[in-house]
């Protein structure tokens, strides 16, 4: 009796569509665990996790560029914790995979290299080990820390791209986010912009809090009216909600989350703007 395959469905010959025909075998280190996505009227879930490194077995060239494993799971598969093939962060697998054709970026019309993601046709062997790789997960678990003044210590995401810690704005202690540089572990670009924020807090803290109170005291009654609370004023606005996060870009860019006071009940309310041209924007989220 022969063995027949499944046919394809639609969506799987367009997901197909994107990937070179030759099957390479590869060493790949994982970055960061396994998220899934879908849009519009996709019925299937294309699953990506992220990668530090691969070795083509076939030339033994070490590709150091970051790609993106891919594969399409259904919706019952990507309830499970497996996701189908059970890829795990910082971890070494030997893989068949097929590389991502070039096209053009319809959003920005940039142009994406061959290869970027790759398409994972099997997993040959999990837990493995080469010593090229190996080195680099070593060095890639290393901590990477900064202490810039009026913070504690800024521990470097390398899988987020983000140094997160504590530190003081306007006198509260806050958590403090900032992005890495683009070409190194540091973050000048956003140290910057953050010493400007914390050298005058109480006048960035001040504006940041009227420039919210303006923006959101409208929706707040509306939400108290819904309540059955009490109206309040801009000025009751500023004093009820507190700094929580203090988020910096790179290029002057930055967030200001603030405790909403149960103005929101519970939600956060998200003030940004940017160093140079000051507050753009205030809502809330969550």
């Amino acid at each position: 009796m022969g063995i027949f395959k499944r046919k394809l469905t639609q969506e799987e010959k367009d997901f197909d569509a994107k990937f070179d025909k030759q099957i390479k075998d590869i060493f790949v280190l994982t970055e960061d665990d396994m998220g899934a996505g879908k849009s519009g009227k996709e019925e299937l879930w294309t699953v990506s996790i992220r990668t530090l490194a691969y070795i083509d077995l076939t030339t033994q060239e070490l590709v150091e560029r970051k790609s993106i494993l891919q594969w399409l799971v259904t919706e019952r598969e990507c309830r499970t914790s497996k996701k189908k093939l059970g890829l795990a962060k910082e971890t070494i697998y030997q893989l068949k995979v097929r590389e991502s054709l070039p096209y053009i970026n319809p959003y920005n019309q940039k142009e994406m290299e061959k290869g970027k993601w790759l398409k994972v046709e099997e997993v040959v062997k999990r837990n493995c080990h080469e010593p090229r790789l190996d080195e680099i997960l070593k060095e890639y678990q290393k901590d990477v820390v900064i202490h810039p003044d009026g913070c504690g210590e800024l521990k470097l995401d390398k899988s987020l791209g983000l140094f997160s810690g504590s530190g003081i704005f306007n006198q509260q202690e806050c958590l403090i986010h900032l992005d890495k540089d683009e070409e190194s572990e540091t973050a000048n670009n956003a140290l910057h912009s953050l010493k400007v924020l914390l050298d005058d807090s109480c006048q960035w803290d001040l504006k940041a809090k009227q420039y919210a109170a303006q923006s959101l005291t409208d929706l707040a009654n509306d939400w108290a009216d819904e309540e059955g609370d009490d109206e309040i004023s801009e000025e009751d606005f500023i004093k009820r909600i507190s700094i929580s996060e203090v988020c910096v870009s790179l290029d002057g860019d930055f967030e200001l989350f603030y405790d909403d006071g149960d103005l929101f009940y519970g939600h956060v309310i998200i003030v940004s703007g940017n160093i140079e041209s000051g507050f753009e924007d205030a809502d809330i989220a969550g």
